[in-house]
């Protein structure tokens, strides 16, 4: 049965208790214990204690400290067992201490390990030692009927005046870690003031593109496709462009990447397609809109039904619009991808498969999606000087004219190009040719000069 809470008594009851933490302790950095190791193998180390020598002091001379991360650890749990793990760990502590006394080798919980090296071996000496400790790691490890072969990735900090506190050789050498991971693995990288002046800039960014998204300063810009040879414009491509406050106008390479890792990207879709629907109702009726779809959102089962409430609340027809995805998204999950643009087409959006030629999609898998026109990656136009160049476009031309897909050349630049892909069978042009991407203004005013470039 349940205890009533007492009354206080004013005869109110007293406030619920708190299930959460203090709030020193929920803010509280997640390294912190890691890092009071740390700060003790170093207290010993500058000591004398961790060289058996309590006489000597270390205090004046440098120390680094490597950090030492499993690539794929997880990955040895679930295959081989959680055992399997643990054995793994004691066999990596094991190969640092060749290198190492066992007091300057600190396991930090996990699959990661800080190494802490005194006076003796500064930068340099410590990514000697780093290299020939990757190599260790590196031999095989057998257990049972499993054969492990493990790598790590090392972050490495060096505290040259000899005093810096243990915070900042753990974050130096975290961040260098991280360089390490990003690079593949299997390597070490050493902390260098750059990375975090780059970390400090991200951040920064990231804090922008929230706060730019929320004022409206991301807006699509649009570049013309055109008939061959007419060079009637037939739609216009969207494209991200960022009005930031202080760097001016930013390409989708400053800013799409950063997106997708923040999980901004999905706002960002839907922010341009509502703005890019607006705007082309105000084109005439016969001029279509393309938008592009990540291939992590062509595999989204809700994004469909997300852009149709948009498309639909605009007024625009579906069918003027097309959606352009790359061959990465057939690859990715087939039949999400599948799902999610048979739902477009049956309200009337067009498919086209964009940068073909760039990827590693099967024909197979790019039969099997719901698709109604090619573009050819620009790589491919861009070799049409060579006969080999040619050859390639006309394979891709019939190849859409066989299966009823017009093809679309994107990257034209030069009449001469555009002339040649019209005799390849290509069926639309795009590039700075007919058009650099646009602010809707200035769209607007280029089509009140008419249809025709």
């Amino acid at each position: 049965m349940r205890t009533p809470r007492p009354f206080k008594p004013n005869g109110e009851r007293p406030p619920p208790r708190s299930t959460a933490r203090p709030s020193a302790q929920r803010v509280a950095p997640l390294r912190v214990a890691p890092l009071r190791l740390i700060e003790q193998a170093l207290q010993d180390l500058r000591s004398g204690h961790a060289v058996g020598n309590p006489a000597s002091s270390l205090h004046a001379g440098p120390v680094s400290l490597l950090l030492v991360n499993l690539d794929r650890f997880k990955l040895v749990n679930d295959l081989c067992g959680h055992a399997s793990g643990d054995f793994l760990i004691h066999v990596v502590h094991e190969r640092c201490t060749r290198f190492l006394p066992a007091s300057q080798v600190v396991h930090l919980g996990a699959d990661e390990f800080a190494l802490l090296l005194p006076d003796r071996a500064a930068q340099a000496a410590a990514e000697q030692i780093a290299g020939q400790l990757l190599k260790a790691i590196a031999e095989p490890v057998s257990r049972g009927r499993h054969i492990v072969r493990p790598t790590a990735s090392i972050g490495i900090a060096t505290d040259l005046p000899g005093d810096d506190p243990g915070p900042e050789l753990l974050r130096g050498a975290s961040i260098a870690l991280s360089h390490a991971k990003e690079a593949g693995g299997d390597c070490a990288r050493s902390f260098v003031p750059e990375m975090l002046a780059h970390l400090v800039d991200r951040a920064a960014l990231e804090e922008d593109l929230r706060g730019g998204l929320q004022r409206g300063e991301l807006v699509p810009h649009y570049q013309p496709i055109v008939a061959l040879p007419s060079r009637e414009i037939v739609r216009f491509e969207a494209l991200a462009r960022w009005h930031h406050a202080r760097q001016g106008l930013l390409g989708p390479d400053c800013f799409l990447p950063l997106a997708e890792d923040v999980g901004l990207d999905d706002e960002l879709l839907y922010a341009m397609f509502r703005q890019s629907c607006r705007d082309a109702r105000g084109w005439d009726e016969g001029i279509g809109l393309s938008l592009n779809l990540a291939p992590r959102q062509v595999c989204d089962p809700g994004i469909a039904a997300r852009l149709l409430r948009i498309v639909f609340a605009s007024g625009i027809r579906p069918g003027r619009i097309t959606v352009e995805i790359t061959e990465n998204a057939s690859v990715e999950d087939v039949e999400a991808a599948q799902a999610t643009l048979a739902a477009l087409r049956e309200a009337g959006i067009g498919v086209a498969l964009d940068d073909f030629g760039a990827g590693y999609a099967s024909l197979a898998r790019i039969c099997a999606l719901p698709l109604d026109m090619i573009k050819i990656d620009r790589t491919l136009v861009q070799s049409l000087d060579s006969d080999a160049g040619c050859k390639l476009v006309k394979v891709v031309a019939d190849l859409g004219r066989s299966l009823g897909m017009p093809v679309t050349a994107e990257g034209i630049e030069t009449p001469e190009q555009a002339l040649r892909l019209q005799e390849l069978g290509c069926a639309f042009g795009q590039g700075y040719l007919f058009g650099r991407p646009a602010s809707a203004a200035d769209t607007a005013a280029l089509l009140a000069l008419g249809t025709s470039l």
